[in-house]
């Protein structure tokens, strides 16, 4: 009996590995026609780093929140990577997020939480206190916990709301941020 007068439900797998291999490569060639995809070879460290519009999207935040909302100006050699909207205890915290100068990555987050809630609702980690700090006039404290994974978590009580620093950069990387930010007027609200 020829495959020709066989049942399809008879046929081998041949069938069905190049109909795979077909859509795959259509796939490909459609994905790649579009432009809107890259292959980057090599270490993610080796292309320059993509810097967003933090600016604007933290002037829509803080038309939207209901406390102070920050945005410092970049330090020297950082770039603004990242801006989006997160939430510490269910309730929505701007988070914006720079690649220093060294390559580093700090990341704010800014919310009306109060400082304990705070600490405990940004994830689902434990932190204890381990030491305090002094920047800029404002007493910093930096969470610490012992799981490798986890990283500290500076944090700066502005009275009227909380700003929340992690990240993997150095100690006076943070310094730096935690200095352009209260050092930095809020942001018009809606109404001002």
């Amino acid at each position: 009996m020829s495959a020709a007068e066989k049942p399809r439900i008879f046929q081998d797998g041949r069938d069905m590995f190049l109909s795979l291999a077909l859509i795959v490569v259509l796939m490909v060639v459609s994905v790649g026609a579009t432009g809107l995809c890259t292959y980057e070879p090599g270490a993610p460290e080796g292309g320059p780093v993509r810097e967003v519009d933090a600016h604007t999207f933290m002037g829509m935040e803080a038309r939207a929140t209901n406390f102070p909302v920050r945005m410092p100006e970049n330090p020297d050699g950082w770039v603004t990577n990242s801006a989006r909207r997160g939430q510490v205890n269910q309730t929505p915290a701007p988070i914006i997020g720079w690649v220093t100068a060294d390559r580093g990555f700090i990341q704010l987050t800014q919310t009306d939480q109060e400082l304990a809630d705070a600490v405990r609702g940004i994830d689902p980690h434990p932190r204890e206190l381990d030491r305090t700090v002094q920047v800029s006039g404002h007493e910093v404290q930096i969470y610490h916990s012992d799981e490798d994974d986890v990283r500290d978590l500076w944090v700066v009580d502005m009275g009227d709301a909380r700003l929340l620093f992690s990240g993997a950069g150095k100690d006076e990387e943070f310094e730096t941020l935690i200095d352009a930010t209260v050092n930095t007027a809020p942001l018009p609200r809606a109404g001002e």
